[in-house]
């Protein structure tokens, strides 16, 4: 039997999704509690393809600059897939415990890994085999973020033993960045991010409070406007003693739940994008730390925020199923894409390839 298709002459054209990169190539993935990772072509709002990830949840996502290759870390596994040829990881690394961190050199020449075995571990491609050709070990820690610097020649590594770490992958040396005194007990820096131009670096803890480091000095940098999650102790002094109270002010730093789970620079540097447990996502000024927007998602546990490559927009992720686009000029929502049916976990986006 012949099918046969009917044209409705009545029909209203369907208005084109909005262009979110000019490039054919730029992607959007994201992971979700539902089993399976979704790519989003950004130049036409589609989603093009499914990776079924049947084996738990995705922590971690990285995409090379090209879109070529994905990375997915896991449960004690990192798996790579070739984006356009089929759903099957070309290579799988098996590591003792839970991954957290998954990240391709600007150019894709080596990859580094990090996890609950509190090692960075840098991977190139040997014989067709990824090898480990070199690692940086905290024993007793959980490695929660690492990040290249500009020149791919350092990297920068938080732990959730409340240290952030510089290792130069050349020489093969390491370092310490100072941290502040007054971090609160059991705070640490959950994600790290380095400004366009090499000069500073930015990282969110786990309470919501952004600290800043002058990677010219290497001395942290801070003022009050830093702190998301600003109800510092007071002391007032009394005639039966000093007690302590909150100090409830700069209620637009202040998150209800506390927790930080990202911060990402602008692709100019102007700007920081910080999210979290609240339903506000922020948008900092990243020279006077003044908070320029909020992203009011309606959505809790919002793991993700990106700024687009031309930084015009920003796409957010979290417990509600879907990845939202918002304009950041006026921080509206301008879209939304359907297709997961749990929660998201993790979310990335291939940057502008490097030049040769």
């Amino acid at each position: 039997m012949a099918w046969r298709n009917k044209m409705n002459t009545n029909q209203v054209p369907t208005e084109a999704p909005p262009s979110f990169d000019p490039s054919p190539h730029a992607l959007l993935v994201s992971a979700s509690y539902d089993l399976t990772i979704r790519l989003w072509q950004l130049s036409t709002g589609k989603c093009i393809g499914t990776i079924p990830h049947n084996e738990g949840q995705v922590n971690a996502l990285s995409l090379t600059s090209t879109g070529r290759d994905l990375a997915v870390g896991a449960w004690q596994k990192v798996r790579i897939y070739d984006v356009s040829s089929g759903k099957d990881p070309k290579a799988t690394i098996e590591l003792p415990k839970n991954v957290t961190v998954v990240g391709f050199e600007a150019a894709g020449r080596w990859m580094y890994t990090g996890g609950d075995d509190g090692v960075c571990r840098i991977w190139e491609m040997r014989n067709n085999q990824l090898v480990a050709n070199r690692l940086l070990s905290f024993p007793g820690s959980t490695v929660t973020s690492i990040v290249p610097n500009t020149h791919q020649t350092h990297l920068f590594v938080s732990t959730n033993s409340a240290h952030v770490w510089v290792w130069d992958v050349v020489n093969h040396i390491f370092m310490r960045l100072p941290m502040p005194d007054d971090l609160k007990m059991q705070e640490f820096v959950q994600k790290l991010a380095v400004h366009p131009s090499g000069k500073k670096l930015t990282g969110i803890t786990n309470k919501g409070r952004l600290l800043c480091w002058d990677l010219m000095t290497r001395e942290v940098v801070e003022s009050s406007a830093f702190d998301m999650f600003k109800s510092p102790i007071v002391p007032i002094e009394q005639d039966t003693g000093t007690y302590g109270c909150l100090r409830d002010e700069d209620k637009h730093y202040k998150m209800r739940e506390g927790h930080g789970l990202s911060c990402r620079y602008s692709p100019d540097g102007k700007y920081i994008v910080a999210s979290g447990s609240e339903k506000e996502v922020y948008v900092f000024n990243s020279e006077t730390m003044e908070i320029k927007g909020s992203l009011q998602t309606e959505c809790g546990w919002n793991w993700d925020a990106i700024f687009s490559s031309e930084g015009r927009y920003i796409f957010t992720g979290g417990n509600d199923n879907q990845v939202k686009i918002w304009d950041v000029e006026n921080n509206k929502k301008v879209a939304q894409w359907d297709g997961h049916i749990k929660p998201l976990t993790a979310m990335c986006m291939n940057g502008p390839t490097p030049p040769p």
